[in-house]
């Protein structure tokens, strides 16, 4: 191969690399906001109160994220953890779906800062 074909194919090898895994897998609010309006409003609503168009006929009810005392209560390691194994691997609902396969771990820690801006709470631990 001659050097002009190989700085060619280095030159567009580069320029066509994906960005580094980190840049890439840093969302910010917003795409938390989107990723929380597609996986967890069905249930939990679009503005977190538990009242979203499937929760009429869940029981137990959907969490309400938008109530500071209840999500004070919960550290961010357990939002984490329901979050990524679903309300059995919490000891909570069975009916709430693991996300863990779906959503990456930059994701879920990301869609529990949402979770705090939606109760405008920190977590306690």
């Amino acid at each position: 191969m001659n050097a002009s074909i190989f700085f060619l194919f280095l030159i567009f090898s580069v320029i066509d690399s994906p960005a580094p895994a980190s840049a890439r897998d840093m969302p910010s609010l917003a795409d938390s906001e989107k990723t929380y309006q597609q996986y967890c409003a069905p249930c939990h609503g679009d503005r977190g109160d538990g009242n979203g168009f499937n929760a009429k006929n869940l029981d137990p009810r959907p969490a309400n994220h938008t109530d500071a005392v209840f999500m004070s209560k919960r550290s961010d390691r357990e939002l984490f953890d329901a979050i990524s194994g679903g309300g059995r691997a919490v000891g909570k609902a069975a009916i709430m779906p693991p996300w863990g396969n779906t959503l990456n771990t930059s994701q879920i820690k990301y869609l529990v800062r949402y979770l705090r801006k939606l109760c405008g709470c920190d977590s306690e631990q």
